[in-house]
This record gives C-alpha cells, sequence and structure tokens, in this order.
C-alpha cells in the first residue's frame, strides 16, 4: 500500500521527506526568487553538492576590485576601516592557507617582534592539531607584508596582542560564520556564481601551490 506523506511548506522550506521508509525532517534548503537552489546557505543538504571551489586568478582580481571599490566608497570611517580589514583578511588569507578556525584567530604578534619589524614566519599550532602537538610554519610573502603595512598604515596597531580581524563590538575576533559570511558576499558582488565558502581561500591558496610547483606529486 502506498504511504501517504503529510509535508508542511512555506515559501523556502519543506521539512518532511521520506527516507529509508522513515519520515525524517529535510535538511534546510533555501531558494531565490528565480526558484534556483540559494547558494549563500551554508547547511549541507542531501542531494545536494556541499563542495566549496577556490577562485581563480580572475577571480581574485575580481574581488580585490570589489574591496578597493567599497573602501573608495565607504560612508564613513568605521565603513573603510571595515572594509580596509575584509581586504587585507583575504590577502592574507589565499597567501597562509589557514583553515577559517585559524585564521580568525592571528594576532598582530604573529607577524610583527616587540620593535615593529616584520618577521619572516610564524609557528603556529593549529587548532586541529592540539591534541598532537604539532606546530606548522606559515611563512608571509611580499602580498602578506604589503597587505598588513597598507592597512597598519591608515590603522595603526594598539597593542600587538590584539587580534587583526577584530569584530565590529569589544575586543574579539570575528567568528568563523562571519568570516563566511564575508567572503560569500564579496564573491556575489564580484559576479562569481559557483559555490564558495570561506574555505575556498585556503583551497586558492593550495592550488596555487599545486599550479606553481614543478613536482606536480610533492605538491
Amino acid at each position: 500500500m502506498a504511504l501517504t506523506l503529510r509535508k508542511q511548506e512555506t515559501n523556502n522550506i519543506i521539512t518532511l521527506s521520506l527516507m529509508n521508509g522513515k519520515l525524517v525532517k529535510k535538511p534546510e534548503v533555501k531558494y531565490n526568487k528565480d526558484g534556483s537552489i540559494d547558494k549563500r546557505h551554508s547547511n549541507r543538504v542531501s542531494g545536494i553538492s556541499s563542495t566549496v571551489y577556490p577562485f581563480n586568478v580572475e577571480e581574485v582580481k575580481l574581488i580585490i576590485d570589489v574591496f578597493d571599490k567599497r573602501i573608495k566608497e565607504a560612508a564613513n570611517d568605521n565603513q573603510r576601516q571595515i572594509a580596509c580589514r575584509n581586504k587585507m583578511l583575504f590577502l592574507i588569507a589565499v597567501n597562509i592557507g589557514l583553515r577559517a578556525s585559524d585564521l580568525v584567530q592571528l594576532r598582530w604578534s604573529y607577524f610583527y617582534k616587540d620593535d615593529m619589524t616584520f618577521k619572516e614566519s610564524y609557528a603556529l599550532q593549529p587548532k586541529k592539531q592540539k591534541k598532537t602537538g604539532k606546530f606548522v610554519h606559515i611563512f608571509f610573502n611580499k602580498t602578506v607584508k604589503k597587505a598588513i603595512g597598507n592597512y597598519v598604515s591608515d590603522y595603526p596597531i594598539e597593542n600587538l596582542d590584539n587580534y587583526l580581524f577584530k569584530s565590529r563590538k569589544g575586543n574579539n575576533p570575528i567568528t568563523e560564520k562571519g568570516l563566511w559570511k564575508i567572503i560569500v558576499d564579496v564573491a556575489e558582488d564580484a559576479g562569481i556564481e559557483k559555490n564558495v565558502g570561506s574555505h575556498s581561500l585556503r583551497k586558492t591558496w593550495a592550488r596555487s601551490i599545486y599550479d606553481e610547483a614543478k613536482d606536480k606529486s610533492e605538491a
């Protein structure tokens, strides 16, 4: 006998579905006005790929252009500082390859010595390596140094122990969700339609390492 399903629907959500003969709650799916799936939604959805993609060279340039436009058109200094911070975040992220959980925790002391000279690298223990006790060395190339230098020239460092990517409230860093929103939002404004997120930053770095490596197997 056929099983009749009763489902609750809204404009955006179907809450129940049949899986393996059982009535279960279906993961939330959000839609755009044209009926296409909203790729900005961060939840994993059954039957829909959750893969995020790296940015290619042209897309990186488009994103930088968006940040530059936001900096130029900022209505006040607070908005301008946030736009400058986000541009610095993007440039650092695609050049050092940290996970979002480690990226948001970066402090000025990781980059600067006490005499305010720039370090060449920093030994960092990733959040996922706390149990193993392993450290990784992150190296600062010219792009990272320039991105930080440009920001600091306009917004001097008050304390080396402060976070690079401080939230709008208090002295806490932005959250991983906040980072995700920044990247998805700027990608949308840049006209990038593929599925992206905060992990796209790490994938962009990895892709550049692979493309530039002479020995692909080693990369």
